[in-house]
């Protein structure tokens, strides 16, 4: 991708249904910027770029300048548009064209290097739409070879044939991938297809009947090491670089110390992954320069720290007379997590000592990831586009059945497990076992996973059995929330939420927490008020609340909300139990303050004690 482009997406449209739509977009992708016709565009619109049809040089102006372009109008159009502007795809933007009902999210151009088949995703998942991929390794979900390390900042060496290798890979041929550095989750997302294979060595990997190669290493390949066939060799980011110098030496000769022993004992500088040395060096301007001509972040570690290293080669008496430590570049590249020493203390004119340690990605391999989302109340529309996201990223998606099918086309292509009510227990299980064989799960919940949800459970799993797992916890809009909002404005003032369910609480707890809010006046939110085996406890309840409460307080009844079969009912606490309550119900009772009127419920805040709301003048 061209660096000198700007990291944002142009949306560009030309219909007024795709204004509309590009507008939405513009919403949900802050910082995009909005390309539209001036027919379209109101003069006080300053943050939009009204262009003057026809369409084709705004379109060649944004080609230039942005890392993506959206473009809402028909493949055909788009084409047509872009044929003359099209290069390579390592240099060109990522395009993703979508149609102005916003029903498919079309990655057109640039799909893996320029980021548009990740783009396309999120946009359909944005717009409830469905993504259209058709680069082969997506298509057959598999790894994409150009870009199973970006997100970890691993560089292909040049004279990689990605080609060729991901050609082997769709085809079905065999590929050999051997790797002896750098972080190894990346297995984990890159969906490994039956023809990869892992090899423990270069020369078995070199004397197998594979017919191409991935190789991942921080080591030169001579010519004695080289795969016959095909190969992308990848540069992970997995070496310290342990400086010590002279002062006032030049970057020039640092650098020149670098390449020049890097080549000696076969590493390769693509791996550095940083700097250590001892923190004298911090306004050292050569070793400066050197770090930022190759975006190196540099440890600084003081002496009394260096002195205490265990560290190989022999103890220099001038580096303890001058900084006070016997060991500089070894002892730096140690404790900045190179452990194990690839290359010790090597000196270069008498001006440069250099040391290179290996960093350990051990722990990394037993990681998997798991993401507990809470996907809201049901409807597609509200969920957040980070659980959306999170959902696109996962392999395998488990969750009770109910929300499962509320997500279902969400789901395409993904392993899903689905159980019923009162196994939740078996969900987390399957959950962890997944995550813990390397794969992206999650669990979704209705509502918010944290909140009466299988985050809890999950976590408490996850530390009994000491599971090693990458994980994210993605709100979602509690039912609470979602209930309240359909009511009015119940909750705005403190408030207590209550769970009627006794299968895991005792019944007497939940009646001294029902006690204790309603004589503290509080909003009550009542979750789980009623099963098919649970009856008596909503009549239990009300009759506690009541002892507090007058019969006249407004109690609010909703059943699945923003769902289908939603029912929202506004009653008073006296005539609560007159209504269909059931398990997808919340029920909010309203304190000593709260009103209703015209279909709403309302707690006030305390605002009227202080401002006449009539005229906003302070009292």
């Amino acid at each position: 991708m061209n660096s000198a482009r700007l990291d944002k997406i142009a949306i560009i449209a030309i219909t007024r249904n795709g204004v509309a739509l590009a507008r939405r977009l513009g919403q949900l992708f802050p910082g995009s910027r909005l390309y539209l016709p001036q027919k379209f565009v109101a003069a006080a619109e300053t943050d939009v770029h009204a262009f003057p049809p026809p369409a084709k040089k705004v379109v060649e102006e944004a080609f230039a300048c942005y890392r993506y372009l959206v473009l809402i109008m028909a493949v055909g159009a788009a084409v047509r548009l872009l044929a003359s502007q099209i290069r390579d795809k390592h240099k060109d933007p990522g395009v993703v064209v979508v149609d102005e009902a916003g029903m498919f999210a079309v990655s057109l151009l640039s799909g893996h290097a320029g980021g548009a088949n990740e783009l396309a995703g999120k946009i359909a998942s944005s717009l409830d739409a469905r993504p259209v991929i058709t680069t082969a390794s997506d298509a057959n979900r598999i790894m994409a070879v150009d870009l199973l390390g970006r997100e970890l900042g691993w560089e292909i060496e040049e004279g990689s044939d990605v080609t060729m290798v991901s050609a082997a890979l769709v085809n079905g041929e065999p590929v050999g991938i051997y790797q002896n550095a750098g972080e190894r989750g990346w297995r984990r997302n890159g969906r490994l297809p039956a023809n990869a294979r892992t090899f423990a060595s270069l020369k078995a990997l070199n004397e197998s009947d594979c017919r191409a190669a991935l190789i991942i290493t921080d080591r030169d390949l001579s010519n004695e090491n080289r795969f016959p066939g095909p190969t992308v060799v990848y540069r992970p980011r997995s070496l310290v670089l342990g400086i010590g110098c002279n002062r006032d030496t030049d970057a020039g000769v640092i650098e020149e110390a670098v390449q020049h022993l890097f080549r000696q004992q076969g590493l390769s500088i693509k791996s550095i992954s940083k700097i250590a040395t001892i923190d004298v060096k911090k306004n050292e301007a050569g070793l400066l320069e050197f770090a930022r001509k190759y975006h190196l972040p540099v440890d600084y570690h003081d002496s009394n720290s260096l002195s205490q290293v265990d560290f190989p080669s022999s103890p220099s008496a001038s580096a303890l007379k001058y900084v006070g430590t016997p060991s500089v570049c070894e002892a730096a590249a140690i404790l900045s997590g190179g452990t194990l020493l690839l290359m010790p203390k090597t000196s270069y004119q008498g001006a440069v000592t250099i040391a290179a340690g290996r960093l350990s990605f051990e722990d990394e391999l037993e990681k998997g990831r798991l993401f507990l989302i809470g996907i809201g109340p049901g409807d597609p529309e509200h969920m957040t586009l980070r659980a959306r996201d999170a959902i696109h990223r996962s392999e395998a998606v488990v969750g009770y059945k109910t929300y499962i099918k509320l997500i279902e086309p969400l789901l395409t292509g993904k392993e899903v497990v689905a159980t019923g009510m009162g196994d939740e227990v078996e969900r987390a299980r399957a959950a962890v076992s997944l995550a813990g064989q390397g794969k992206t799960a999650a669990v979704i919940c209705s509502g918010d996973a944290g909140i009466y949800g299988m985050a809890g459970l999950v976590l408490e799993i996850i530390h009994g059995n000491c599971e090693k797992l990458d994980i994210e916890v993605i709100p979602g809009v509690p039912s609470m929330a979602a209930a309240a909002a359909r009511l009015g404005a119940p909750l705005m003032t403190d408030f207590a939420v209550v769970s009627l369910s006794d299968y895991l609480v005792s019944w007497s707890a939940i009646e001294r927490r029902l006690k204790l809010a309603a004589e503290g006046d509080f909003v009550i939110v009542i979750q789980n008020p009623r099963s098919k085996k649970r009856r008596h406890q909503l009549t239990r309840a009300r009759d506690i609340i009541m002892q507090y409460r007058a019969p006249d307080t407004p109690a609010g009844i909703v059943s699945s909300a923003y769902r289908k079969e939603q029912q929202v009912v506004i009653t008073d606490l006296k005539h609560l139990l007159d209504y269909e309550i059931d398990m997808n119900t919340t029920i909010i009772i309203g304190n000593s303050h709260t009103f209703s009127f015209d279909g709403f419920m309302v707690t006030p805040r305390g605002y009227q004690a202080k401002y006449n709301l009539g005229t906003g003048e302070c009292r």
